[in-house]
């Protein structure tokens, strides 16, 4: 599995969620803003099976196209050689389009886990996944020393400080940033998590406890799944603190 990360122009977000919900994917949306103009973008996060990669991006290349716009450039009345007042001719800038990163998964959970059944079995609705190398779900992570991971997880709003306090009290730091998910825009926050590799268990163990099963079936259109956190951990290939 593959985090994409795609920043687009806000003028394209909504034809592109569509298109993308259609196609039976899920995603959460960034407010962002950049680029010449400082106009407002959208920061897509998409978990995607690699076989199905292409058809994302294909979906992108095809709705969100460059085009040209024209900036009126007006100057800071600071800048040397310029009177207050200097009006400068608006230029033409090209806009649009798509960036796109890549990210491998190492792991990828749906939680709450599911209750097991009287077979001793887990209830079908919620996927969970996880690299070969891992084995079974929940399998602790291999002790890397002083590896870090990067925990990436999408909590529904109704569970999201119940999360945090639970994370905090544990001495985890975390920064929160609140998303959206789907067309409908449905509330949610995303919480990044920096933790140790011996260390993600417990956090994954933390957002299993306080997270709510939910028996509701959400169609994808509304955004957010019956369960109440997608996590997703990446390996950080670079940890510092200022």
């Amino acid at each position: 599995m593959v985090l994409l990360v795609a920043i687009i122009q806000s003028e394209d977000v909504h034809h592109l969620s569509r298109r993308l919900l259609e196609q039976g994917f899920r995603l959460t949306q960034i407010n962002a803003c950049g680029g010449l103009l400082g106009t407002g973008s959208v920061v897509l996060l998409l978990g995607v099976d690699e076989p199905r990669v292409s058809v994302v991006l294909k979906t992108i290349a095809a709705t969100c196209q460059v085009r040209t716009d024209v900036a009126n450039a007006a100057p800071w009345l600071g800048a040397v050689g310029m009177a207050p007042g200097t009006m400068l001719a608006p230029m033409e800038v090209i806009v649009g389009g798509a960036v796109v990163f890549g990210l491998p998964i190492q792991r990828f959970l749906q939680l709450p886990l599911p209750p097991a059944n009287a077979d001793g079995e887990e209830e079908r609705g919620v996927t969970v996944a996880d690299s070969e190398s891992l084995g079974q779900p929940g399998a602790a992570l291999p002790d890397t020393g002083g590896m870090t991971k990067l925990v990436v997880a999408i909590v529904h709003s109704d569970d999201v400080n119940s999360v945090v306090d639970a994370l905090l009290a544990a001495g985890h730091r975390l920064t929160r940033l609140n998303t959206a998910g789907g067309f409908l825009r449905r509330g949610n926050a995303t919480l990044l998590v920096g933790a140790k590799a011996r260390e993600v268990d417990e956090v994954l163990t933390l957002i299993q406890t306080n997270v709510r099963p939910r028996t509701e079936p959400n169609p994808p259109q509304a955004g957010m799944p019956m369960y109440g956190a997608t996590v997703f951990v990446l390996d950080a290939s670079l940890f510092l603190r200022f």
